[in-house]
């Protein structure tokens, strides 16, 4: 993976876009990495695989029973325990 510093980043600001659309770039400040900097096809495939992760996890919640349905009193119920939270913390 390619590093950069932040000024030269700014100066070669054409050079520091064709290197990210061959692979990540990360970018420095003060010798600390501060940003990754991906083409745009990657940031989508990271995209998808994030969703994908996500809602493989909200599967395996529902499949091992750790949720709760929504309805009306249940929402009622967390507003009234999130409004005593907040009262009894000043």
């Amino acid at each position: 993976m390619k590093t950069i510093t932040a000024s030269v980043a700014s100066k070669e600001f054409g050079r520091y876009l064709d290197a990210a659309q061959r692979e990540p770039v990360i970018v420095t400040k003060k010798n600390r990495p501060v940003v990754v900097t991906v083409s745009f096809q990657d940031w989508e495939e990271l995209t998808k695989l994030r969703i994908e992760r996500s809602l493989a996890h909200g599967l395996d919640d529902i499949e091992n029973g750790h949720f709760e349905e929504v309805s009306t009193a249940s929402t009622a119920a967390r507003l009234a325990s999130f409004k005593y939270r907040n009262t009894s913390a000043t």
